[in-house]
């Protein structure tokens, strides 16, 4: 057999051994992917804040309030968003969502984004009374949720992760820490407060930390120290992005094959409406986009100039000025050149005398 021959036949050997292997490993860890259920979530008692401090904001009568929908959910084959919900449940039963944020894959971009919608956006929720966004989980369940997102933004969710307190904590350990970078005035505020549930964990220092997961939920929680000149929820929405920044960066460089590995560890710290071929094919599209283009881009809803901070009823709330707007620039974020069309069509939202 001539050299060139066995050069051939040998890197045929190769590929197809290499290929065994990684469709074995696959395999493996596919097998080991575990989904929970998430059905039978009941209704529980509408729930309304009763925020303090607030006396000196404009109280504006909720029957005056008119929030019109979305006229309808878009959609597109070349995007995919993932819903992601921390839960705070303090007091045991279903608490409220007091972190949104929408993951989006858009192959026609290449574009990876994240949408954060802050807890106190002031929306309709469908079957309840007109309340904080934060408040339709703990109504209704991420069913609710959803139905809420798809009414107000009509934004269409390919399917859901839910963490609470415990498990965001046990996500980042499994993921050995992220690194954020900290404040003197953030720094101060973690290492002197609860935030830090473990006192020996408060041991930050201003600059890059690598934090664990108890430091970790600590740093997202904090509203009430600024952050690039944003103040309380505001600040909070944006810590979130940031640490969901640094996961993202601690799996840049991972591939899909490493990243279906890791899945099996960290599905069952979620729970999640999405099937394991589902998952794995967001993944593979994840990392195809990622390779086109590592960034990862962030918006924050309410948009700047479209909302005012306001009281209803007891609570303080931020109200879509107008809802239109933060519709067409949240569809322009996540669909861009997806839509297909100049105009997205969005909402009204108007106040009555």
């Amino acid at each position: 057999m001539p050299v060139w021959a066995k050069i051939v036949i040998g890197i045929l050997v190769a590929f197809i051994v290499l290929g065994a292997v990684g469709y074995g490993v696959f395999s493996y860890n596919y097998g080991k992917i575990y989904v929970k259920d998430t059905g039978n979530e009941k209704v529980q008692k509408e729930y309304f804040d009763e925020d303090a401090g607030i006396e000196d904001l404009k109280e504006i009568d909720p029957d005056k309030i008119r929030l019109d929908s979305a006229k309808e959910i878009t959609t597109s084959k070349d995007v995919v968003n993932i819903l992601v919900c921390g839960e705070e449940s303090i007091f045991g039963g279903r608490g409220r969502t007091d972190s949104i944020m929408i993951a989006t894959v858009n192959r026609k971009d290449n574009a990876l984004r994240l949408t954060s919608i802050m807890r106190d956006t002031y929306v309709k929720i469908p079957g309840f009374s007109d309340n904080k966004i934060n408040a339709a989980y703990h109504n209704g369940g991420m069913k609710t949720l959803i139905k809420t997102i798809h009414k107000n933004f009509g934004i269409d969710v390919d399917g859901y992760v839910l963490v609470n307190f415990k498990s965001f904590q046990k996500v980042i350990d499994a993921l050995d820490g992220v690194d954020i970078k900290l404040a003197q005035d953030e720094v101060e505020y973690l290492n002197k407060t609860n935030y830090i549930s473990k006192k020996s964990n408060r041991t930050l220092h201003e600059g890059m930390n690598h934090l664990n997961g108890n430091q970790a939920l600590g740093y997202a929680r904090i509203r009430y120290v600024q952050k690039d000149g944003q103040y309380g929820d505001f600040a909070r929405t944006l810590r979130h992005r940031t640490v969901m920044s640094a996961i993202y960066k601690k799996l840049m460089d991972k591939s899909a094959l490493e990243l279906i590995a890791m899945v099996p560890k960290l599905m069952p710290l979620v729970k999640t409406n999405i099937d394991k071929a589902d998952l794995v094919n967001y993944l593979y599209q994840g990392v195809e986009v990622r390779s086109k283009n590592s960034k990862l881009e962030t918006l924050n809803v309410p948009v700047a100039g479209a909302y005012q901070i306001t009281r209803v009823r007891r609570m303080s709330v931020v109200l879509p000025d107008s809802l239109d707007k933060n519709v067409k620039a949240m569809q322009s974020f996540i669909y861009g050149s997806a839509l297909g069309k100049e105009d997205s069509k969005g909402a009204d939202i108007s106040i009555g005398q």
